[in-house]
């Protein structure tokens, strides 16, 4: 499925899907770069795959809401739409309900109504500090639900002393927004997912 293109009409739809508009800061062509990067990472992990991952998720359709509790969900957290909108699409391409949130009172408001397998959150959002509190809440909900949720941290920030407390608080997983990140969180998301199919099976 070919890119969209990027005008007037691609805009207001990708307000629909992302509930804001785009930063100020974040040009079309900027966007357009990424969205690229997403695609070419996709057709990347096709070549290699033993069987045709999907294709839908490079339209720009809003999949219908499921309210069903039992469908596996990953739910997705950054304050930036451009960002939210890049892991939606990649992470689509795993058959599971995807949620976004951009802010830290709706992601827990969102966690509480649904059992989420996994989260994967950026850790500033917009700052660290409102990061770790909310790593540290999901993870304490977790426990109290007695659910095994899988959270992943993704930033841009290289600094170690980062990692280690966001393992500390409960993270996974911790990703580096590096010049192949997307290809990175595909593989690791589809080992914990790969993994998990097969203990059910096993069970």
């Amino acid at each position: 499925m070919p890119l969209v293109d990027l005008d007037n009409e691609f805009l207001e739809l990708f307000y629909n899907i992302t509930n804001s508009k785009v930063p100020k800061d974040v040009e079309l062509i900027d966007l357009k770069k990424q969205l690229v990067s997403i695609v070419d990472t996709l057709k990347e992990l096709n070549r290699n795959a033993k069987k045709p991952i999907a294709s839908r998720a490079l339209g720009i359709e809003e999949p219908p809401a499921e309210d069903d509790s039992k469908n596996p969900a990953i739910l997705v957290v950054d304050d930036l739409g451009v960002i939210t909108y890049q892991l939606k699409v990649l992470l689509s391409q795993f058959e599971y309900d995807i949620d976004c949130s951009q802010e830290i009172y709706d992601a827990v408001n969102k966690f509480k109504k649904r059992n989420y397998r996994y989260v994967v959150m950026d850790l500033f959002i917009p700052t660290e500090r409102e990061g770790f509190i909310l790593l540290t809440e999901l993870r304490k909900m977790a426990a109290a639900y007695g659910t095994k949720t899988i959270i992943g941290v993704i930033t841009a920030t290289p600094r170690k002393e980062i990692e280690q407390q966001c393992k500390m608080r409960g993270a996974d997983f911790f990703l580096e927004k590096n010049h192949d990140w997307q290809n990175t969180l595909y593989k690791i998301m589809d080992g914990y997912i790969h993994a998990k199919e097969d203990e059910e099976v096993s069970s």
